[in-house]
């Protein structure tokens, strides 16, 4: 089902088209805009003129992709957090995460088709779902016009979203599973932070083993070290994230949180 991201509409008058209505969108790491008159935008997008033809051409593109990049799930905290706003220092650690985060980036078209997926790990405050975040938002700038599809989740958020499917008339199981499996590229944070049980480690299974069948690259984000998410996750989990060459990168540093 297609997300709204209309906050308002009201009813205006264009001296060219007539009443029409006029939408607030929200917009991805800014402010919401109005879209002003649908018919005048139309008629850029189609007119002989080839700077008004272009101007409405790269209006039309940038609102698809700013629909693309809200359609991920980022959330706000995080849609800020870009591969350019990262900050490394002369942090050599911080320095090679960047490194790592941008070549998957650049090499994409290469990672994508045999779904070479990634693990970020480490303390609380590193930069984790920073770096997650911008490698998710830089796909799908780079991609989403080609009809890639990115999407954010938690792992708490995975395993609500199939426990509410039980007695669920509306939605089923399989149903959430799918929907986490078609998303070409789906990052995975906070894994660890649950119960620990068998049921939250099946869950996580049937999302990583679905999308490792489909070829579908994963990123998973937990502050667990290696051994610790073996035994959150389960060894064929991890061993299917590390398959065709998939990457570890581990935060060593202190938490940024709370510094001055």
């Amino acid at each position: 089902m297609k997300i709204q991201y209309t906050l308002e509409a009201v009813t205006r008058d264009c001296p060219d088209h007539g009443q029409f209505t006029d939408s607030l969108v929200e917009q991805f790491g800014a402010e919401p805009v109005w879209y002003g008159c649908p018919r005048c935008h139309f008629d850029k997008r189609h007119a002989q003129e080839y700077e008004t033809r272009t101007a409405g051409v790269t209006l039309h593109r940038d609102r698809l992709m700013n629909e693309r990049l809200l359609d991920a799930g980022i959330p706000l905290r995080f849609q800020s957090s870009s591969l350019d706003t990262w900050a490394a220092g002369d942090d050599q650690g911080k320095l090679q995460a960047w490194s790592t985060a941008t070549g998957y980036v650049d090499a994409f078209s290469e990672n994508f088709p045999i779904g070479r997926s990634m693990m970020l790990l480490g303390q609380v405050g590193t930069g984790k779902t920073h770096l997650a975040a911008g490698i998710l938002q830089q796909v799908i700038r780079h991609f989403g016009a080609q009809g890639l599809i990115g999407r954010y989740a938690t792992a708490g958020g995975i395993i609500r979203s199939v426990k509410d499917t039980f007695g669920s008339a509306s939605k089923t199981e399989s149903q959430v599973y799918a929907d986490l499996v078609r998303p070409h590229l789906l990052v995975i944070d906070e894994v660890g932070v649950q119960h620990g049980t068998d049921f939250e480690r099946t869950v996580l299974f049937e999302v990583i083993n679905g999308r490792y069948e489909q070829m579908r690259p994963t990123i998973v984000v937990s502050n667990l070290g290696m051994a610790d998410l073996r035994h959150c996750l389960g060894d064929r989990a991890v061993d299917r994230l590390r398959d065709k060459g998939g990457l570890v990168v581990l935060f060593r540093w202190p938490s940024a949180r709370g510094a001055a």
